[in-house]
């Protein structure tokens, strides 16, 4: 069989076992929830009370804001239930007894982290945008409903979904138990860089610019939707110098995805290699 029919086998079945998952389901309702919640608040307020504004165009910056975080948190729980059980059912070392290798029951593990990353992205941006299309007065819009910034607010989030999928699967594939991989994630995430980078900080200032690159918080980074729109950045700076806060810090996108890149391209081969090296 060719690369691209083994591909395709090995995500059918990779499909086929993470919709028979209860997990997958209750991970993705608690999701749809909260999503709801989110911008269906945003556009009840809007509409039923008048409070603000919930309009595409300028409803963009709601849908694909920071708040997008929750479906790359439930986007990494996910892969963690989904690896990480397959060891400790030991269902991993059955599927390379009934054939498989380990690079390809890898590779169809590896093709997880995207497809559920695109999947709750798109949930998200389709929900927001239909609201944001309801919510619209044609005759009020002089621009497109999307446009070049929306796009690569997008594309940010994705590649963010992918190192916080990347950092989940390295974390799965070690630890291979659901309880304590989730455990040791959400504290790296929550707690842990930023206690790693206010001690380095403190013992080395040199250091302190570099900071921001640490994983999670340059995955984070790639969340801020006001990095990808000039418009919305002058805003900002305009509000934090009206309300005498600190102005917000211009960002180069493009290197911070390539340290994003560095860091999903790191965090995939710890994976491989953690379960190369290990007896399944």
């Amino acid at each position: 069989m060719s690369a691209g029919g083994v591909s395709r086998v090995l995500l059918r079945n990779e499909m086929l076992k993470m919709w028979k998952r209860l997990a997958t389901w209750v991970t993705l309702g608690f999701f749809a929830f909260i999503t709801f919640m989110d911008l269906g608040g945003d556009f009840w307020s809007a509409q039923i009370k008048g409070e603000g504004s919930f309009a595409l165009p300028d409803a963009w910056p709601a849908i694909l804001s920071e708040d997008a975080m929750v479906g790359l948190i439930f986007g990494s729980v996910l892969v963690i239930l989904l690896v990480a059980s397959e060891f400790s059912w030991r269902t991993a070392r059955q599927n390379v007894i009934d054939g498989l290798s380990k690079s390809q029951w890898f590779a169809a593990k590896l093709m997880l982290v995207p497809i559920i990353g695109l999947l709750l992205l798109t949930a998200r941006t389709v929900f927001g945008g239909t609201l944001g299309w309801i919510g619209a007065n044609m005759s009020d819009v002089a621009g497109p409903f999307i446009g070049l910034p929306h796009v690569a607010a997008f594309g940010g989030i994705f590649l963010a979904s992918l190192g916080f999928g990347s950092l989940a699967l390295a974390v799965a594939s070690m630890v291979r138990a659901s309880g304590p991989a989730m455990a040791i994630w959400f504290f790296w995430i929550a707690m842990g860089e930023r206690l790693i980078a206010l001690i380095t900080g403190q013992l080395f200032e040199g250091a302190r610019p570099f900071l921001k690159y640490l994983p999670a918080t340059a995955f984070q980074g790639l969340t801020d939707y006001k990095q990808y729109d000039p418009v919305a950045f002058e805003r900002a700076v305009q509000w934090a110098a009206e309300n005498e806060r600190p102005a917000p810090e211009a960002v180069d996108v493009a290197v911070l995805a390539a340290v994003v890149a560095t860091w999903i391209a790191v965090f995939v081969v710890t994976s491989y290699l953690s379960f190369r090296k290990r007896d399944m």
